[in-house]
């Protein structure tokens, strides 16, 4: 792992969080020094409990000594446990402090990237939207996200925690038995180099599968849950199961090699950690060292093996779980640089009262617009020319593939022209005032997206119920001829319209379409296929909505049917991206 890359996974970290590192260093650092200390009195405490004159070969002790009223030994001892146990007590409790606050800085900052790359992602190019699988983007902001945390931030942590702990050890041993440490320091060293080039390989292909089929499942569940009313209907369950079983299987399985794998070290380590307390006790007799030097020795490295041991196994596990967990961890960072860098500059209002502000009083002219999806695609619009004059009703026909709803997402602003440009009062729309644009216009498309909330919440959509208007939803209620929805149910506004709106009819989901676009009272109304799916009873009903509006408003009417476009002024027919007027 390359050292710039290495850093690089960080920069999907918000500032805040960031700048919580720096608290967090150092209260790991303070714990680290308190681990250290815990375990280096351990020596001290069996000095006192073998000998008497213990204190006598650190001079700097007499005058603690003297302190106490020279104590006998029994008390001495007392004292020493008690240090001892106080000092466990002491780091313990700082250690659970530890943990929470790196706790709580881990679940943080998932919360602010999922926030993060969610707001990313609203405000990507409808284009982006029309070309990315939405299970792609909900794998990244469930899955990935969780994983980049429980699987790289946390481990890391854990990594650096453990590692200073082992150093800190490591040195205290060598205070004590310089050579002998330096042998335990290589073998551990190229234990650890071993185990990350074996496992290197292996762990990261089992992430990489698991990406794969993260998606595959989050796709698959997708298509059957959205379709169950035809997959009832055709008897296709066990189709869509089988297509769910498999990346689910994969998932499953991926995930069940690494748990596994998380025991090799645990297991691994405690079998080497016997073989090295035989070493270094074979190592301190070889050396002749006096019975009380070896069993402080070995009540040292007793009491550091119990503390490392763990500590190993845990660097080994953080190790496997930052290599299992880095195919995700690259695609966050990647999803994060590419949504970045590839974000329209922000549309930017215009202040009230300004005498810059976008108004239309006049006309909307389409002055030789042409589109294309990609470079090397053909263009979709050529050359279209178009004005549209304040208050007429323009209708615009064609088959599919013809470029009307490209058409229709150019002047709603959705995407931008290849070439020619789209003006307002004769003032050019681009990206300072797309926002101001898109606030005159109300839309009813074919499909209306209906939340699983009330009646309220959908027609005043995206709004906080605080500054939601109930008289101005009745009033547009009345407009859209939704008024028998309140008769017939006692929950008035507050009735829950169920998934996609279950409970309603065709009709009934189009009004509240048409409600929810008339609630702000734009200037413009934008009809794409908006009755296409309703019989031609309900569709003149609703059609008939728009009449109080003739001469008042702007209507663009998007349509198959020569019904739908009865009402317009003039009629426009699109054929292979050009459009005349019939």
């Amino acid at each position: 792992m390359k050292v710039p890359k290495f850093f690089g996974t960080f920069s999907v970290l918000s500032t805040k969080a960031k700048k919580r590192v720096i608290f967090l260093l150092p209260v790991i650092l303070i714990g680290i020094v308190l681990e250290t200390l815990s375990i280096g009195m351990v020596v001290p405490a069996l000095g006192i409990l073998m000998s008497e004159s213990y204190f006598e070969e650190f001079p700097f002790l007499h005058n603690f000594l003297d302190f106490l009223g020279n104590p006998s030994h029994e008390v001495l001892i007392f004292v020493g446990l008690s240090g001892l146990a106080g000092a466990f007590l002491l780091k313990n409790i700082f250690l659970f402090f530890q943990f929470q606050c790196q706790g709580t800085f881990v679940f943080s900052a998932q919360r602010e990237i999922a926030l993060n790359l969610f707001n990313l992602y609203l405000r990507r190019d409808y284009l982006f939207h029309l070309r990315t699988n939405s299970s792609k983007l909900l794998r990244n902001l469930t899955t990935e996200v969780s994983l980049y945390c429980s699987y790289f931030l946390m481990p890391l942590l854990n990594l650096l925690t453990e590692s200073l702990v082992i150093l800190a050890i490591l040195s205290l041993i060598f205070y004590v038995e310089p050579q002998g440490t330096v042998f335990l320091v290589i073998f551990l060293v190229t234990l650890v180099f071993l185990f990350v080039k074996v496992t290197n390989r292996v762990v990261g292909s089992w992430g990489q599968k698991r990406l794969v089929a993260e998606e595959g499942k989050l796709k698959h569940l997708s298509q059957g849950l959205g379709g169950i009313k035809e997959i009832l209907l055709s008897g296709k369950l066990e189709f869509f199961l089988r297509r769910f079983h498999v990346p689910n299987k994969v998932a499953g399985l991926m995930h069940k090699r690494e748990y596994i794998f998380q025991y090799v070290p645990k297991l691994g380590v405690e079998v080497i950690a016997i073989f090295g307390l035989v070493f270094m006790c074979s190592y301190l007799i070889l050396q002749d060292k006096s019975s009380q030097e070896v069993t402080h020795m070995l009540g040292l490295i007793a009491t550091a093996g119990f503390r490392m041991i763990p500590s190993f196994s845990r660097i080994l596990n953080n190790l496997q779980s930052i290599r299992y967990g880095k195919p995700g961890v690259d695609t966050l960072v990647q999803e994060f640089k590419e949504s970045a860098t590839t974000l329209e500059p922000n549309h930017k209002t215009t202040p009230l009262g300004s005498q810059n502000r976008l108004t239309f009083t006049k006309d909307i002219q389409l002055e030789n617009i042409s589109f294309s999806y990609a470079k090397e695609e053909d263009e979709v619009l050529k050359n279209i020319n178009l004005m549209i004059s304040q208050g007429e009703i323009i209708g615009l026909a064609g088959e599919s593939g013809s470029g009307k709803s490209t058409l229709v997402n150019l002047f709603l602003g959705l995407i931008q022209p290849s070439n020619g440009e789209l003006r307002v009062d004769n003032k050019k729309l681009d990206c300072s005032n797309f926002s101001d644009w898109q606030r005159m216009i109300g839309y009813v498309p074919q499909e209306i997206y209906l939340l699983d909330d009330s009646l309220r919440r959908n027609i005043a959509f995206g709004l906080d119920d605080e500054v939601i208007n109930d008289a101005r939803i009745l009033e547009v209620i009345r407009l859209s001829q939704l008024e028998d929805l309140l008769k017939n149910d006692s929950e008035g506004l507050d009735l829950v319209l169920g998934e996609r709106g279950v409970r309603l009819s065709g009709g009934q989901r189009q009004r509240i379409g048409i409600a929810r676009a008339l609630y702000h009272d734009p200037q413009i109304l934008v009809l794409d296929e908006a009755t296409s799916a309703l019989d031609v009873k309900t569709e003149r009903e609703v059609l008939n909505t728009f009449t109080p509006f003739q001469g008042k408003k702007t209507i663009l009417v998007i349509a198959h049917r020569e019904t739908s476009l009865e009402m317009c002024s003039r009629i426009f027919d699109m054929r292979n991206g050009n459009i005349e007027q019939r």
